[in-house]
């Protein structure tokens, strides 16, 4: 399998999905009962149990979901979406690592360094996501790189879509 379109199906399509319904229970509090910091000293009061939670399991089906959908062959497409969910959230955590080391509170963006701040805060899910998916011999390393560019446009253009219709705060 190493056609982009199958491993946009299964890696960028469904994060999209995954994370514009986490952004609608983050705008609406749903599932408040899960909104509890990982670690509000270390990463900020904005990477949460319910993020965590959400964004595994609901990756895992939407995964499951496309591969079935699309009829990709795929071996176990749900724990392979779980594994993504859960990539994708770890490789933000050391960016708010080092925001808060900064005295950047959460949510807010570095003044001096704004440019580099926004581009790892756009990719650095992406290059996680594009270094395990590649680790786990989906694709080859030049497909890792495409899809380490696709991944961070989709989450800038996604963002930028997601603050114009008031459902996220701030690019």
């Amino acid at each position: 399998m190493n056609s982009i379109l199958q491993h946009t199906l299964i890696v960028v399509l469904p994060l999209l999905l995954t994370n514009t319904l986490h952004m609608l229970l983050v705008k609406y509090a749903w599932l408040s009962f899960f909104n509890i910091p990982i670690s509000e000293k270390l990463f900020g009061k904005n990477k949460t149990w319910r993020g965590f939670v959400f964004l595994i399991i609901v990756n895992a089906l939407i995964v499951f979901a496309s591969v079935k959908m699309f009829s990709i062959p795929l071996y176990n497409p749900a724990i392979l979406g779980a594994i993504l969910g859960f990539t994708y959230l770890l490789f933000e955590l050391p960016n708010s690592f080092m925001k808060r080391k900064l005295g950047i509170g959460p949510g807010e963006k570095h003044q001096r360094y704004r440019y580099f701040f926004n581009w790892i805060d756009k990719s650095d899910s992406a290059f996680g996501l594009s270094l395990v998916y590649w680790y786990l011999d989906h694709v080859d390393w030049k497909m890792a790189i495409l899809l380490y560019f696709i991944c961070s446009a989709t989450h800038i253009g996604s963002s930028l879509i997601l603050v114009r219709l008031k459902i996220k705060s701030s690019f």
